[in-house]
């Protein structure tokens, strides 16, 4: 296992096999670990907990121990059902058993809000007390846990956290639409914003291997060429700290196969060809 702190991966730990994974349609036979091995990468969100605490449980930890780094996504449900609305957040209760979890299991390093204070997500109207509030309760159990947030590139105000800026460690920033225009015109200026609003903050760039934004089929190949060229620049420039790929239960479906095979090429030529001295 290479152990580079810039790559990541985004997924769901299967506890049978075929299983369900979220947002992936039908079954998968991809677990987050296996995905995460084939990818060489050593750093996982793990998004299980997203929507039960009943994830929270030994048997997933004991399968992701072996990372460096794990991360685990904050629990909110839509107590209506799939689309039916009605979100209950229980973001604080599933971050202090999240901590007393990292307590026995030393590589759950912190938790995520998946899609926060989007304008069509659970969080939409989460105020600054309420972050504190989740974020005060799992340093209080342990000091060392990070907290993430998910952020859109053009959809979000990313000014608009800076009222709560104390009560996070790290952003994930994502394009649910991907475009020419976007990536040619407008990332790095987008990149450039965050950075000077959140010089301290972590960053890590999200990669969706589905279209989910156009559709339900993979990423068209010449924009996840794209996008992986313009990462690269990023992270060479340290504009970007990081770099997600979303999500591991496509990893084993054949009309995915070539962008799997294409990420897993860029990283392995990325990771093996800069010189750190």
């Amino acid at each position: 296992m290479k152990n580079d702190h810039r790559f990541w991966l985004w997924g769901y730990v299967l506890e049978k096999v075929p299983g369900k994974a979220f947002f992936v349609d039908g079954t998968t036979s991809c677990s987050l670990e296996t995905a995460a091995d084939y990818l060489n990468c050593d750093n996982l969100f793990w998004m299980n907990p997203l929507h039960s605490m009943d994830a929270l449980n030994d048997f997933q930890c004991e399968l992701l121990s072996r990372f460096g780094t794990v991360i685990g996504g904050l629990t909110h449900i839509e107590a209506n059902g799939p689309g039916l609305g009605n979100w209950q957040m229980y973001y604080r209760e599933s971050a202090i058993k999240l901590a007393k979890l990292s307590l026995r299991y030393p590589n759950i390093k912190g938790a995520i809000i998946d899609d926060f204070r989007s304008a069509v997500g659970p969080s939409k109207n989460m105020t600054d007390e309420e972050l504190h509030a989740v974020y005060s309760s799992m340093k209080e159990i342990n000091p060392a846990l990070k907290l993430y947030l998910v952020q859109y590139h053009t959809t979000q105000d990313i000014r608009k956290l800076e009222t709560c800026r104390n009560d996070f460690d790290g952003l994930t920033l994502w394009s649910w639409n991907s475009t020419d225009y976007f990536w040619d015109a407008l990332y790095h200026e987008s990149i450039r914003v965050v950075r000077e609003h959140f010089p301290d903050k972590e960053l890590i760039q999200g990669q969706f291997i589905h279209a989910y934004g156009e559709g339900n089929f993979a990423q068209p190949m010449d924009q996840l060429k794209k996008q992986c060229s313009k990462f690269a620049y990023s992270l060479d420039r340290k504009n970007i700290d990081g770099w997600c790929a979303l999500q591991s239960g496509w990893f084993c479906r054949e009309d995915h196969r070539e962008q799997v095979e294409y990420l897993k090429n860029f990283w392995d030529w990325y990771r093996n060809t800069r010189t750190i001295r």
